[in-house]
């Protein structure tokens, strides 16, 4: 691994971010409210908030927006919309976005891709960077804790310097113009590399243990608690957008005042949202806040087990900082299915 790792020292991070920046335009986390970071374009690395661990909307932004037109029509023909895209760097994605966006390319990939989705991803430069946990925090009972793959660069902070990790082509080729302010990373510097890692393994206050996650989900689907939350479930969906994995979307045609043109439109939507699975006949097959919000849990904690081998949840932690109702806290809901369930095994046993 330390064959494709050089150090830059802090002090040249400046010229590394001017290097980047004729590359295109960069976004990273900058700091907006007393509390909150949000993924923005930089002009200059001064403006980038390293502090920040999680930003109010997830990097998938960039690739899948909350808005953007998919086709066009008039009364002659039917166009499919290509939009303009600008290369563009994310700089500052941690490993649970990493993994996110990795999860993303997954299901925008399956057949038939999304070329939406694709062209931006293709049209972008992925600089990762360390962080260290806060109370929030559980990507560690995730495995997403540490990065693994989605990005072309990654920084680990080890005292005065960054690890630079170089993952892909692309990613060699943006660190070509700036090889003279970097070095080779020795023995020192995987021994600090390793040092950060291991503090920040320990440094998890939240979590739980992965192991039994599929059967507890299973076998807990009538659970009190799902009762109890929904009880308080404001049904406001803001745990979707805030969402790493969420993809769910509405398509909406807008028609000219004439009524010979318009477009077709993809927006964000929640499966949290009354109106989501109203069908036709005025049916909906999750009316009530409890169906929807067992639905939420189970596709982020169980449903891509099946087809795809893994779960949804990234352990970011931003839908338990942005619930109002204090609902998805997914950690303690966890940890009460699994103590139940433990309970009646011990039961069963006796």
């Amino acid at each position: 691994m330390m064959d494709h790792c050089f150090v830059l020292a802090k002090d040249s991070f400046a010229e590394f971010f001017e290097s980047l920046s004729k590359l295109g335009r960069v976004y990273a986390p900058v700091k907006v409210s007393d509390q909150s970071y949000s993924f923005r374009q930089v002009e200059s690395h001064e403006q980038i908030a390293f502090e920040a661990l999680r930003t109010i909307l997830p990097p998938k932004k960039y690739f899948y927006p909350t808005q953007e037109t998919i086709l066009r029509y008039n009364d002659v023909q039917i166009e499919e919309h290509k939009p303009e895209i600008d290369f563009q760097i994310l700089f500052g994605v941690h490993p649970c976005d990493l993994a996110g966006l990795g999860i993303m390319d997954t299901i925008f990939t399956a057949g038939p891709a999304d070329s939406h989705y694709l062209n931006r991803r293709q049209s972008s430069l992925i600089v990762g960077l360390s962080c260290m946990p806060d109370k929030h925090c559980f990507c560690q009972s995730m495995g997403t804790d540490c990065p693994e793959s989605g990005y072309d660069l990654f920084l680990t902070d080890i005292g005065d310097d960054y690890l630079l990790e170089v993952r892909t082509a692309a990613g060699v080729k943006a660190v070509d113009p700036i090889m003279p302010l970097l070095r080779a990373a020795g023995q020192d510097d995987e021994s600090r590399y390793k040092a950060f890692w291991s503090n920040r393994a320990q440094a998890f206050t939240n979590g739980f243990k992965p192991d039994n996650l599929r059967s507890v989900m299973a076998m807990e689907w009538d659970n009190k608690i799902w009762d109890e939350m929904a009880d308080r479930c404001l049904s406001c969906g803001n745990c979707t957008p805030v969402c790493p994995t969420c993809y769910c979307f509405d398509l909406v045609d807008i028609a000219s005042l004439n009524g010979t043109s318009g477009e077709r439109r993809r927006e964000w939507d929640s499966c949290q949202f009354v109106g989501f699975a109203q069908v036709a006949a005025d049916y909906n097959f999750r009316p009530g806040p409890v169906d929807r919000l067992k639905f939420w849990y189970r596709h982020k904690l169980h449903g891509f087990d099946d087809p795809f081998g893994f779960q949804t949840c990234v352990g970011c932690g931003r839908c338990t900082v942005s619930c109002p109702a204090g609902i998805d806290d997914i950690v303690s809901v966890v940890q009460a299915l699994q103590a139940t369930n433990q309970a009646k095994t011990k039961h069963d046993a006796n």
